[in-house]
């Protein structure tokens, strides 16, 4: 998840900004309707872009073995957690704007499943592995 992380992120953020222009053509009239889900879309971006960063951080930081790297790791999986719960909550209140979203409801309910088990593997694991200890031991 560590290597990863980064690889996914950025061609996600390659992706964004390559349909950027063809997009925000057609979601122009849903941004004019709702500043609510103006604030989602463009916070989302923010939000791949700064991911992308502290996940690069978060590589270095692992690959150096510094003592910080479990913590920061721990802090991602819980940063996902919290950022798959407000996509689930935010999809489902689009469903004035868009008509019928129980499908991206339930993409972001699997996503926030899928982060829940990870985070219930690594999160213990990170915290109380004395392999983890014994490794990132780098100030």
């Amino acid at each position: 998840m560590v290597v990863l992380s980064p690889l996914s992120l950025f061609a996600s953020v390659i992706a964004i900004f390559q349909d950027y222009a063809e997009e925000i053509e057609g979601l122009q009239p849903l941004m004019e309707q709702s500043l609510l889900f103006t604030l989602y879309y463009y916070g989302n971006i923010l939000l791949e872009i700064g991911l992308l960063a502290f996940s690069l951080i978060l590589l270095v930081f692992y690959f150096r073995k510094k003592k910080r790297a479990p913590h920061l790791f721990v802090g991602l999986i819980l940063f996902y957690l919290i950022l798959n719960m407000i996509d689930l909550v935010a999809w489902a209140s689009f469903d004035n704007l868009f008509g019928d979203t129980s499908q991206y409801v339930k993409q972001s309910g699997l996503s926030l499943l899928h982060t829940c088990i990870t985070a219930m593997i690594w999160v213990p694991y990170f915290r109380l592995s004395e392999r983890v200890k014994n490794t990132f031991v780098n100030e």
